[in-house]
């Protein structure tokens, strides 16, 4: 693949659509992980072979590249060192357009984990000091720490596009391969050698991997081997898992970090097939499933923010005292493998139900979503 081998030179309907369908698919399967990843930490390896723990293992190794997938559509936008914007217009619009609706989700998510406190007089109310600590050095609830992470890196895109302008294909290519090569290390073997003082090129490796996968399309036979041996991976990683558990006594998240060379494989392979396909013909042949992905794709940001409290939610009873959870539907208990997908889907109707009802209010888009 030429250097002149580049989305400009793609339709313009084209390069519109793969991220829409990127975005959904990332949204979906990150409520499909939360269904399930709670699990996880229960591993018990006297009983190695629960249904329970499976179901996070065999869900979470399939669908790891989710979180990575939002991440590097954002590199694949930001980083184009052809637009217009100043550094100061690019801040001022990136960064308020995501901490408008982390502001409003955060007070949602704190009301909703100090609602005893705040409904119930027998129970003493939160000390302020505790609310700031929680908001400014914790994370308010387990999905909101993507905002202050991709805020980060929208910091850092003035800087990198000026790099991105001037680099050539094998520059960026160096550049993640060092990137990988040193979070790799630094989380399989901490400590070693140099690698153990560059802390901070983790997630600016996904970022720069999405304007790369987005931008060139990778030469066919690279593209034969990754895929190759992006097919393994969920199974090296279940497998992996369970075993490294075993080991430790305890679950073991080493090949769950998303750093890890089996991650980036899976994620480099399905985002660089996704990018490429030909998202046109597909919308020509499936109108209807194409319009809903192109509206739940304007939704999907306020989805990601809601899908975490329905979660709790269903879990809880709280409509109706119907519980609803991996393993029970509707208060009926089920095998959780093959429960977590019903649950998921519920899960993703009433989020994007309320996200879409929601959006129908004056000004709701700029606060929520």
């Amino acid at each position: 693949m030429t250097e002149t081998s580049k989305t400009s030179e793609l339709p313009r309907r084209f390069n519109r659509l793969y991220a829409n369908y990127i975005r959904s698919f990332a949204a979906i399967s990150v409520i499909f992980i939360h269904s399930t990843g709670t699990y996880l930490p229960d591993f018990d390896p006297a009983n190695s072979m629960d249904a329970r723990w499976w179901t996070g293992n065999i869900y979470c190794s399939l669908l790891r590249w989710a979180t990575p997938f939002f991440i590097m559509l954002s590199g694949s936008f930001l980083l184009d060192p052809s637009q217009p914007e100043s550094t100061g217009q690019f801040l001022r619009k990136r960064i308020v357009r995501v901490l408008l609706p982390f502001a409003f989700w955060t007070v949602v998510y704190m009301v909703y984990q100090y609602r005893l406190s705040l409904f119930s007089s027998s129970t003493e109310l939160p000390r302020a000091s505790e609310v700031l600590y929680k908001i400014f050095f914790e994370d308010v609830y387990y999905h909101l720490w993507f905002v202050p992470m991709i805020v980060s890196l929208y910091l850092l895109t003035p800087t990198f596009r000026i790099f991105i302008q001037h680099a050539q294909r094998r520059d960026i290519e160096y550049f993640l391969v060092v990137a990988f090569s040193i979070t790799a290390i630094q989380h399989l073997i901490p400590g070693f050698f140099i690698f153990e003082y560059v802390g901070w090129l983790g997630y600016i490796g996904f970022y720069v991997l999405g304007y790369y996968l987005g931008t060139y399309s990778l030469p066919q036979p690279w593209r034969k081997i990754l895929y190759a041996l992006a097919l393994l991976m969920p199974a090296v990683t279940a497998l992996g898992t369970w075993w490294l558990s075993l080991q430790k006594g305890a679950h073991d998240q080493t090949l769950f970090i998303y750093f890890s060379p089996n991650v980036v494989l899976m994620t480099t392979a399905l985002f660089s097939w996704l990018r490429w396909y030909d998202w046109s013909a597909f919308a020509d042949r499936f109108p209807g499933f194409d319009r809903w992905i192109q509206q739940f794709s304007g939704l999907s940001f306020g989805v990601y923010f809601i899908h975490a409290l329905m979660l709790d939610i269903l879990k809880n009873g709280y409509i109706g005292q119907w519980h609803t959870t991996s393993e029970l539907f509707f208060n009926r208990p089920v095998n959780p493998l093959i429960g977590a997908i019903p649950q998921a889907i519920l899960v993703l109707l009433i989020s994007y139900g309320c996200v879409y009802l929601l959006s129908k209010l004056p000004g709701s888009k700029k606060w929520l979503m």
